[in-house]
């Protein structure tokens, strides 16, 4: 497969730090950067971007949060749309999240190591750790391991571990050997699957286990600790919402000062049902046109 972008150059560095984002997610994006530069020690990475629909505004705002680092934004085009049209979304999950799929394919010959952080993470403790990770051949390092539900859910043995993709890890040269970006949307886009979690669930079935675990602390969740966080995750409800329970919310917020969304309020606990019927609206509207 080959995937092109209108502004395709990547800088050189071997490593890059990269996350994908549509409109909706932007606040969040622009607080993990924050909080990237402060606290990830990523200097010697690049910074990337992968934006779907997203204004000059939005981009101006995520290089505020980005300070004297450069952020390299890359649009999804046409022709790489085409390569995930169609793919299953919902109202929490657009095609966007498809795009952690493709970056191994997009990333120049040089770049060695892709760290793809979900845009709704905060970096709390220096990522060099997890950059020095050694992954023994492995194409994904993630947090993950036995869960006989999941893997039950995925048609895969018990015996075989899952992971969650809000943080991976990625050898791209083994990635791309394993072809495992064609994999993954063949798998996404095969109606006979039910796949809950869309393009997490592609990678686990495409890996089927073989990927290397890393320590819990890389990818805190809610409902998850970690005596030494270094990667807080606010997986359910966001961090910018009077629904959130997760216990860095606090964090979050803190972090999200020196933002541009210094003084937004929390959005309110009516507001998430309202976007899921319009979106629901939305998909009735196109079904029947």
């Amino acid at each position: 497969m080959s995937l092109a972008f209108a502004n395709s150059a990547f800088d050189a560095a071997k490593i890059v730090v990269a996350t994908v984002i549509d409109r909706r997610f932007v606040e969040f994006a622009g607080v993990m950067l924050h909080t990237l530069i402060q606290n990830g020690d990523a200097d010697r990475a690049d910074i990337v971007v992968l934006c779907d629909g997203l204004s000059v505004r939005d981009k101006s705002r995520l290089r505020q949060c980005s300070g004297s680092r450069a952020v390299q934004f890359l649009d999804l085009n046409d022709a790489t749309l085409r390569s995930i049209k169609g793919l299953k979304t919902n109202s929490n999950w657009s095609r966007a999240i498809y795009g952690r799929l493709l970056l191994p394919q997009l990333v120049s010959p040089n770049v060695e190591q892709i760290l793809y952080l979900d845009a709704d993470t905060i970096v709390v403790d220096s990522l060099l750790p997890l950059l020095a990770t050694d992954m023994g051949g492995l194409p994904v390092a993630a947090v993950g391991g036995m869960s006989e539900t999941d893997s039950r859910r995925l048609n895969l043995p018990g015996t075989v571990k899952t992971l969650n993709s809000g943080v991976l890890l990625i050898d791209v040269k083994e990635w791309n050997a394993r072809d495992l970006t064609r994999a993954c949307l063949e798998i996404a886009s095969d109606e006979t699957r039910p796949l809950r979690f869309f393009d997490q669930d592609a990678l686990n079935i495409a890996l089927a286990g073989d990927f290397m675990p890393i320590d819990g602390r890389w990818n805190v969740g809610t409902g998850s600790f970690s005596d030494e966080p270094a990667v807080f995750h606010f997986t359910h409800d966001k961090p910018n919402s009077v629904r959130c329970k997760h216990p860095a919310q606090k964090q979050y917020l803190t972090y999200r000062r020196a933002t541009p969304w210094a003084n937004d309020r929390l959005k309110s606990r009516w507001e998430k049902r309202f976007y899921r019927l319009a979106h629901s609206f939305r998909k009735l509207l196109r079904f029947q046109l």
